[in-house]
């Protein structure tokens, strides 16, 4: 196992090192009537809290090879002055070396769990590609908690045939519970986003699996999206944040649905449907998908952050620089608080170019809507015809699923 990298010396920090030698200078300059070995005690003290156990005790060495010829020069080696500061020395390095290693300890602990966390992180938010289908993409993830890598909010990418298919979400709440929930929304989205041939599928299996998993006070909001290689937007919104759209001529607007749809968690307590937004979009038009923590978050006025005006900074430079230059600019804004909610922020570029096309090759056997897949990317499917779940009923006779 890694071992935790603490910042010290090897013996001795070299503040304390520094430390007792100005003592030792000073003891020596005020001359016999004047003596300082009761402070040399305070150098392993020190140490404790910057150092290990085993740096803790070389400090103490190193202070006792200081103080004794202190104490010869002062003419004290023998007396109580001399006697009960270098007493004192070693019952405050013995005591001290026990509270580094307990400080260790813990840190190596903390190190593990942020290990996990961090493990945790790459489960629930994974790293996105820089292009899927006929987008580049770009993500961005802050946490509220300093303590934390994730929470509540989420985003996925998933590729389909002729296009490419999104998700950004907010769960309602926090802490660990928020993150289960997350994570169970994210696994009927990536796990029927591919195969779904409508998104209002993608969007009920959702639903579904939050039904399944049987919280009843808790709700996620989010937005699923649909972008084909002809540049034809479907947006899918469930009592979300609408989208930001940023064509390439200049200008914003938001992708706003057609009226408002329930959250994922609550659709199921009446007769609902998700808000729709269709539009199309032109090779340079970029969109920002993100949660409210981004809009929300207020200055020291109590003063939202005016996204509608900020629109500037995501046009410039790589889709990476520009979330990097809007999360500067919303800390600029809260300053000196941080943001108190988290965010997800997802900007998209549509380049008019499939990308999840360019490694295909040029002799296909039949596609997978033609051996029982619905919408899957896979071309050269490797799953034989007849254990497909999804057998097409118009497929040959011999292609389908035998019971």
């Amino acid at each position: 196992m890694k071992r935790l990298a603490l910042p010290t010396a090897r013996y001795a920090d070299g503040a304390c090192v520094a430390l007792l030698l100005a003592i030792a200078v000073a003891d020596v300059l005020l001359g016999p009537e004047v003596t300082l070995l009761a402070l040399f005690s305070a150098a392993p003290a020190v140490a404790a809290s910057r150092t290990t156990a085993r740096g803790v005790v070389g400090t103490g060495l190193f202070a006792a090879a200081t103080a004794v010829p202190l104490a010869l020069h002062d003419h004290q080696p023998g007396s109580p002055a001399g006697l009960l500061p270098l007493l004192a020395l070693g019952l405050v390095t013995v005591f001290s070396a026990v509270t580094a290693r307990s400080r260790t300890r813990h840190q190596r602990q903390l190190a593990r769990v942020r290990d996990v966390v961090s493990a945790a992180q790459q489960t629930v938010i994974a790293p996105l590609p820089e292009a899927s289908g006929p987008a580049r993409i770009a993500a961005s993830y802050e946490s509220a908690d300093d303590a934390a890598q994730i929470g509540g909010d989420f985003y996925e990418v998933v590729p389909i045939r002729d296009g490419v298919r999104l998700v950004v979400g907010d769960v309602q709440g926090k802490g660990l519970s928020a993150v289960h929930t997350a994570a169970t929304v994210l696994a009927a989205f990536r796990e029927s986003a591919p195969v779904s041939s409508r998104l209002e599928t993608v969007g009920l299996k959702m639903s579904c699996a939050l039904a399944r998993r049987g919280t009843e006070d808790r709700f996620v909001t989010a937005v699923l999206a649909e972008l084909s290689d002809d540049g034809t937007l479907t947006l899918l919104n469930y009592g979300h944040t609408a989208p930001l759209v940023l064509p390439a001529p200049g200008g914003a607007a938001e992708a706003a649905p057609d009226h408002p749809g329930m959250p994922l968690g609550l659709d199921t307590l009446g007769e609902s449907r998700p808000g729709r937004h269709n539009r199309t979009l032109t090779p340079g038009d970029r969109m920002l998908f993100h949660t409210d923590g981004l809009d929300e978050a207020r200055d020291t006025a109590g003063r939202f952050y005016p996204l509608a005006t900020r629109t500037a900074l995501l046009r410039d430079g790589t889709l990476t620089t520009s979330l990097e230059q809007l999360r500067t600019d919303v800390h600029r804004h809260t300053a000196p608080a941080a943001p108190a909610d988290d965010s997800a922020l997802l900007l998209l570029e549509y380049t008019g170019t499939s990308h999840s096309r360019a490694d295909r090759p040029t002799h296909q056997i039949p596609g997978p809507a033609h051996l029982g897949c619905e919408k899957c990317v896979v071309i050269d499917c490797p799953i034989p015809p007849r254990l497909r779940p999804h057998n097409n009923p118009a497929a040959p006779p011999s292609r389908r699923h035998r019971t």
